[in-house]
């Protein structure tokens, strides 16, 4: 990076005293950086930076996998960018003692934000949706987590590649992306969890994740849930999402009127006269019935 000197080497962020997470349904993350820290990001995420602070773009080289091409890759494939943005606050003089910046951070949509301490889960790596990275430590390990069975990857409604997140250092931590109200369960020693597919955001590597039909005709036929269900099977922690994306983009198409525009029927300033008067070109006493007759076929206007 530049000024390699002026922001000397690299230092750990305290996540739980330097980060804040804003608003409501649709949140925003803010994290405040001394000089040697590096907060790493999904690229195009940013909201702000402060002054100091510079943004380096990159393939991930430095991290705790192995960076360039091939560390890329994998987050493509885990539903990530291929470039990843890393911020470092550099003062412009080496009096900086108390001097700080700060980066803002939002989401593609609006979306939770969770904060996880990858402390709290050392013996085990953090299994997310694909795409569900937003920020967090440098060093945090991403790799490829695959579904253990076919049916699983198809039926499931997250896919056959799924997002691994492990820390490699003291207080490596992960700010995860989720989309609707967010719940939080932990399942005890063969304890069963049964979602909806598609409401999984993240989980513990030590729980088992499958799917299974759902039992009854009138169950799988109007129920809604289709044919599968996914069934998760402790012992670990799972966090669920309310309003799974893909779900709520579909119900957005189903409503989109085939034939194009918004079709609410509704005049627009003044409404109607426009037609008619563009349609009583054709000849006089059949003006409005040229507007009725191009409103209601959906004639093309000139």
């Amino acid at each position: 990076l530049e000024s390699q000197g002026e922001c000397g080497s690299l230092v750990p962020i305290d996540f739980a005293a330097s980060s804040r997470i804003s608003g409501e349904e649709s949140q925003i993350l803010e994290v405040r950086l001394e000089a040697g820290q590096m907060l790493r990001a999904e690229s195009g995420s940013m909201l702000y930076m402060t002054d100091g602070v510079q943004m380096e773009t990159s393939m991930g080289l430095g991290s705790a996998s192995s960076g360039g091409l091939s560390s890329a890759l994998t987050r493509t494939l885990t539903g990530q960018n291929l470039m990843v943005s890393d911020f470092r606050y550099c003062p412009a003089s080496r009096e900086s003692d108390g001097q700080h910046g700060t980066v803002g951070l939002g989401t593609d949509f609006p979306a939770k934000i969770l904060r996880i301490d990858l402390d709290d889960f050392s013996h085990s790596k953090l299994i997310c949706q694909k795409g569900a990275f937003l920020a967090g430590s440098h060093t945090v390990q991403m790799e490829m987590a695959y579904t253990k069975s076919f049916s699983s990857g198809f039926f499931g409604g997250e896919g056959f590649i799924l997002q691994s997140l492990q820390g490699t250092q003291d207080g490596d931590t992960a700010f995860l992306k989720a989309y609707g109200t967010v719940v939080s369960k932990e399942l005890g020693e063969g304890e069963t969890l049964r979602i909806s597919s598609g409401c999984l955001v993240a989980m513990t590597s030590q729980i088992d994740y499958d799917v299974a039909m759902v039992p009854g005709f009138k169950n799988a036929v109007f129920g809604g849930e289709g044919l599968f269900i996914t069934t998760l099977t402790g012992p670990g922690h799972v966090w669920m999402q309310g309003m799974p994306v893909d779900r709520m983009v579909s119900e957005i198409a189903r409503r989109v009127p085939s034939g194009g525009g918004i079709g609410l029927g509704i005049p627009f300033m003044g409404g109607g006269g426009g037609d008619a008067e563009d349609a009583g070109d054709v000849g006089e006493g059949e003006v409005a019935a040229g507007g009725m007759a191009g409103t209601a076929e959906g004639a093309p206007v000139s």
